[in-house]
């Protein structure tokens, strides 16, 4: 059952790549156009810290609703806004009668449902959640590592952009031997890792 999922995926992977016939240099790669990655969701966490306020400090998971209970000032939507956004929407509510000036900073910690693929020459092919910060060496890594066949000087990066699908590929020899930097990933990506030729 395992075999069959991982060579469908690997199937799946091939006709996105047929799909690709554009392959580009790692050296700069755009941001996703993918919507999720730019929209919060139910099950995402934010960090936020307000100044000298540690009882307000902390992890916030994103409801259902689309909302954050925040102490004092009750629910706050979040869907659709920046997380300066949202860090501005707060410091508005907590002058109103609780903080004289607060300074509020938001970050995502943790986002739900938001995945990347990792197929090709790798030992356990598949999709797998997304974390901020994560790299293409480290999905590939998630993904058990390259097996014996991997082309690890022509990994491809599929990414949904501006101007479409896009295919980059990626020397990840060159990072290893800490020649080029490690790409950061975004929800969506696919990392494709093709056979060696010979």
């Amino acid at each position: 059952m395992i075999e069959a999922m991982a060579r469908l995926t690997l199937v799946l992977g091939l006709l996105w790549l047929a799909a690709c016939p554009r392959t580009q240099s790692s050296g700069v790669v755009p941001p996703s156009t993918s919507s999720e990655r730019k929209t919060l969701g139910p099950g995402d966490v934010l960090e936020i810290r307000v100044a000298d306020q540690e009882a307000l400090t902390g992890p916030y998971e994103v409801s259902d609703a689309g909302t954050i209970r925040f102490p004092w000032i009750g629910d706050v939507e979040v869907t659709k806004k920046t997380q300066g956004e949202i860090a501005a929407e707060i410091e508005g509510k907590l002058m109103d009668g609780w903080l004289k000036q607060p300074q509020v900073s938001v970050r995502v910690t943790e986002r739900k449902n938001r995945e990347v693929s990792v197929l090709g020459q790798v030992k356990e092919a598949g999709s797998y959640p997304f974390k901020p910060g994560l790299t293409v060496m480290q999905a590939i890594s998630l993904a058990g590592g390259m097996n014996p066949l991997a082309m690890p000087r022509r990994v491809k990066l599929i990414r949904e952009t501006d101007k479409g699908r896009q295919t980059f590929e990626i020397d990840t020899t060159a990072i290893i031997e800490s020649r080029a930097q490690d790409l950061a990933l975004e929800p969506g990506d696919i990392v494709f890792v093709p056979e060696s030729p010979v």
